[in-house]
């Protein structure tokens, strides 16, 4: 297992080497420029310079001037010393940026998740139980509820009736007005109250295809010949179904949780947009289309790194579900 760990990192750090390159590639290749756009401006202000004088000093300001190879293997230079530079966009250090926006993010996904896992996965295994059954049919259809409509479709909904109807919620916002007066746990209170229909958001537009994929391999499993075996030696349902079946459904469910680990950091776009909550979502969205190539290359790096080391750890977790898993 050992060899096989130094193995996938090695590999890991080559991929990881070929992504950001795509990643430099396309950041310089897209028609939105940050220096064109701030040379643009520049160049409209009373007796400034002409737009072809600004871009040129912008482009050697920025570092715009070199080639696309060049310009990159100085950033992967300057990346492997710890030094992403400063965000364009924004005026201050990347990992500053990053670091202040990463967190409501995590706490929005690690929450939503959770909630996720303990909400699909009962229920996948209730309906897979019950096949064709009310309880079936009921949790297929808010499954596919939850898979087919948008995140802005529910958020709408739940601002309508809790925040507008019902006033119980904040409309928007991370804080209330009055946050600085409060004291320490109503200041944790008041954050709380705000984040509660953005989980709730983030929750039911997640929970339908953990849950659709929960049920279809603990009914595949259900009806394998190692479970009738179970059952005709008279052991209880509920060990056949808790022990014997649930077991062997983990090993595919542990794929989509392993997927899962840059999606904790990724943010939600569409949803902090909507509750006017700062992410890491919104803010790479803005990084993004105003041509923030450094913002963007640490952030797209940073969840390119994330997905390998999910699948790393999803493979390693193989084993551990499942003895019979193991690396030759």
């Amino acid at each position: 297992m050992r060899k096989y760990i130094i193995k996938r990192i090695a590999i890991s750090v080559v991929l990881l080497f070929f992504v950001s390159m795509i990643i430099y590639i396309i950041m310089r290749s897209i028609p939105t420029s940050y220096v064109e756009t701030q040379a643009r401006m520049l160049s409209q202000m009373p007796g400034a310079k002409s737009y072809a004088d600004w871009l040129a000093q912008l482009n050697t300001t920025y570092g715009m001037d070199k080639g696309i190879l060049e310009g990159f293997m100085q950033w992967a230079s300057n990346a492997i010393h710890g030094d992403f530079g400063d965000s364009w966009q924004f005026n201050v250090p990347v990992v500053e940026k990053f670091q202040s926006v990463i967190w409501d993010s995590f706490k929005l996904g690690s929450i939503a998740f959770i909630l996720q896992i303990f909400i699909a996965i009962p229920l996948g295994i209730l309906a897979a139980r019950k096949q064709y059954s009310r309880s079936d049919y009921t949790i297929t259809v808010l499954a596919l509820l939850g898979i087919s409509l948008p995140a802005f479709f529910f958020a709408t909904i739940l601002k309508l009736i809790f925040s507008a109807w019902l006033g119980w919620l904040p409309l928007y916002g991370k804080v209330g007005r009055y946050y600085e007066l409060l004291s320490g746990f109503d200041q944790f209170f008041d954050i709380a109250i705000h984040f509660i229909l953005p989980i709730l958001t983030l929750t039911i537009v997640g929970v339908g295809g953990l849950m659709r994929y929960t049920r279809t391999n603990m009914l595949e499993v259900l009806n394998s010949d190692y479970i009738r075996t179970a059952r005709a030696k008279g052991l209880s349902e509920k060990r056949v179904v808790n022990y014997h079946a649930f077991r062997n459904t983990l090993i595919p469910i542990v794929t989509i949780l392993g997927g899962t680990l840059p999606g904790l950091f990724a943010g939600a776009l569409i949803t902090e947009t909507l509750f006017q909550i700062p992410g890491i979502g919104y803010t790479g969205y803005l990084a993004m289309v105003s041509g923030d190539i450094p913002f963007t290359m640490f952030y797209m790096v940073f969840m390119a790194f994330l997905t390998l080391l999910g699948t790393l750890i999803a493979d390693i977790l193989y084993a551990v579900v499942d003895p019979r898993v193991r690396v030759s």
